[in-house]
């Protein structure tokens, strides 16, 4: 039964994409943001952690702002969706037209025997941030949690790998992430989400302590490799920048008195300042949906959700 089931979701899901594929892009973000807008409003859940999400990071704003910001928010998760939909025909000259990144030199002198490790997040359409660097012609492998269904999993890995990236098992991936540096490939991990306690190390996330992964900064000691950080942000007319920064820990890989925990604080507190800097230029695309304060450091028994 369960083969049964998946095999129908595929179908679905495959049938689904095939759909939009003919759509026009801007029905597509329209559609798919209509949908989100009416979950917003639809579930009452969702429609409170965005709100407790909002008031966390931006305290004090007027409510007709958080109103505005969650609507516009709606269409944003929609053209990331419809942005992933028309991954398979965006080609090297599209994403030159339609992709700004700024920092595409400084990004490809650190390329050597060593990888880069990319920090990124949920910030926009962070699956064309990866497509559209692997077109720019630097590939990378990105850390990501597979599906449980194997045929939409294989199918959507290889919408994610069809332009020489490849993706990594998240069960696991603190290894083959430093085997890829190590042998020369970027690798490009999602630092935004909250993580259970054992993984995590609690750092101020727009000024609340939030369980963030511990993986990337580990990585970063083991290989010494070349950090950024960076998102996708959507500038309108179907054209997006990439927004990055480069974070050089140089010193501070070699700095002996330090121990390798108070290492990973300082690397994923900078990492976290920086991203969540992004975040406030651009509010309307982060995934305001994802309960990011729900683990709480120990000794917090607060409840934020």
């Amino acid at each position: 039964m369960k083969q049964v089931v998946d095999l129908v979701a595929y179908w679905l899901v495959r049938g689904a994409f095939g759909l939009l594929g003919i759509m026009s892009q801007s029905l597509r973000v329209a559609v798919f943001g209509s949908l989100f807008r009416v979950a917003f409003v639809a579930l009452p859940r969702l429609r409170k952690t965005i709100r407790i999400n909002l008031e966390l990071a931006f305290p004090g704003r007027e409510a007709s702002w958080y109103r505005q910001v969650t609507r516009q928010n709606a269409f944003e998760m929609g053209r990331l969706l419809a942005d992933t939909v028309r991954l398979p025909s965006l080609d090297e000259e599209w994403i030159q037209s339609h992709v700004q990144i700024p920092l595409l030199d400084q990004y490809a002198a650190r390329q050597g025997k060593k990888g880069v490790l990319v920090a990124t997040g949920h910030l926009g359409s962070f699956e064309l941030l990866g497509h559209a660097i692997g077109l720019y012609g630097y590939p990378l492998s990105a850390v990501a949690r597979k599906f449980k269904s194997p045929r939409l999993d294989a199918w959507w890995t290889g919408l994610r790998e069809a332009r020489g990236n490849t993706i990594i098992d998240r069960k696991g991936a603190f290894r083959e992430m430093c085997k890829a540096v190590d042998a020369g490939r970027s690798v490009a991990v999602l630092m935004d989400q909250n993580v259970k306690m054992q993984h995590a190390v609690f750092v101020n996330w727009f000024g609340k302590p939030a369980a963030t992964t511990r993986a990337f900064a580990l990585a970063a000691i083991r290989t010494q490799a070349p950090v950024f950080v960076a998102s996708m942000h959507y500038l309108g007319n179907d054209r997006y920048r990439v927004d990055a920064e480069e974070c050089d820990f140089t010193g501070l890989y070699a700095d002996e008195s330090l121990s390798d925990d108070e290492k990973v604080l300082r690397i994923t507190e900078r990492i976290s300042s920086i991203y969540c800097a992004m975040i406030e230029g651009f509010p309307e695309g982060w995934f305001w949906l994802h309960r990011r304060w729900k683990t709480r450091p120990p000794g917090d028994e607060e409840r934020v959700y």
